[in-house]
This record gives structure tokens, C-alpha cells and sequence, in this order.
């Protein structure tokens, strides 16, 4: 049973012995929209002072917004750049008589958030793969890092040791990008 409204996040509600889980509860989620911004085979990444991890670009889809529309304005807002979100499907986008589909994400996370209240929702979190179109970093918080930066954190992945700052799955969505983009020149 789902009570999600398109584009803003909403209430899950799970039903013993369906799904992932064998009891019922009500997970509030929300839509978010994530940049993985790919240049000279490095990928742009701040540290998040909150919450102690190394983040690519991202937030929330707001209302009337699609997922591409919410990651090129995230990531102007956050960085100043202007991106181009790259297909890394071999889906075509495509413009029907009354639908439009679009360029689908390279991946989608299902993310666990503790607020600091204490509450728990959920981010589904589309992520694409981005390049730079125009503009400069608005200011020095946006560190690149390059696939040997990415592994050497390999061994100190926040899912390893919680006083780390790379999470696992970040590790292998960037070395994934790294590789796919290898192969794609």
C-alpha cells in the first residue's frame, strides 16, 4: 500500500510478509536528484559538515519538477556551474505525441536518513552523470577527486569505520563512472 505523491515525497507503508520488510510501518520518503560531475577523470565532491561525509551535488525534487530539471538546479545553485546530464543508458530519450521520456539515471539509491531530531525517512535519489557546460565553482568547498583518490579511501570507507568519510557505495558508483566513461571514449 503507497500513499506517495508524484515529485514530493510521501508515506510508505509496508505490509507483513511483502516487500523488503516483515513489519508494518510508515517510512516518509522523498525524491532527491544527485550530480556525479565527471572532468578530466575526476569527479566533484564537498565535504558535508553535518553529517561528516564527502558528497557530490544534490537536493531534493521540489513540485513541477522532473529529476533532470532538479539536478542541473542543484547543481547550479550549490556550484555555479552549469551541467549537461550524459545518458550512460542505451535508452534513447524520446518525444511521443503526448509523452516525453527522458534521460533515465545512471543509477537510483533508497538512502537512510536520521534527522537530527532523531526522525527517519528515505531518499530516492536519482543519480546522473554530469559534465561542466559553463560557469566556475563559486567557492573552494567543491575538492575534485580522481579515480586513485577514490580507491585510496577504498580501505577507510565510512561503512568500514564510522569515523570515515567516504561511504562504500559512493566509492563504487565513482570507480563504476570512472570505468564506464573509460570505456565510453
Amino acid at each position: 500500500m503507497v500513499n506517495t505523491p508524484p515529485c514530493q515525497g510521501g508515506d510508505r507503508q509496508f505490509e507483513p510478509g511483502r516487500g523488503r520488510h516483515n513489519l508494518l510501518f510508515i517510512m516518509k520518503r522523498h525524491y532527491t536528484a544527485t550530480a556525479l560531475i565527471v572532468e578530466n577523470n575526476s569527479v566533484l565532491l564537498h565535504f558535508h559538515e553535518k553529517i561528516k561525509l564527502w558528497l557530490p551535488p544534490g537536493g531534493h525534487v521540489e513540485l513541477n519538477e522532473d529529476p533532470i530539471q532538479a539536478v542541473v538546479r542543484e547543481v547550479f545553485e550549490e556550484t555555479g556551474l552549469k551541467i549537461e546530464v550524459l545518458n550512460t543508458s542505451n535508452i534513447k530519450p524520446t518525444k511521443y505525441k503526448d509523452v516525453q521520456s527522458i534521460i533515465p539515471p545512471h543509477t537510483i539509491f533508497i538512502e537512510p536518513i536520521i534527522e537530527s531530531n532523531g526522525n527517519k525517512h528515505e531518499h530516492i535519489d536519482f543519480i546522473y552523470v554530469c559534465k561542466i557546460l559553463d560557469g566556475a565553482i563559486k567557492n573552494e568547498n567543491w575538492i575534485w577527486f580522481t579515480k586513485k583518490d577514490i580507491l585510496k579511501r577504498l580501505d577507510e570507507s565510512y561503512n568500514l569505520s564510522s569515523d570515515k568519510q567516504l561511504t562504500d557505495e559512493l566509492i563504487d558508483l565513482c570507480v563504476n563512472i570512472f570505468d564506464l566513461l573509460g570505456d565510453m571514449k
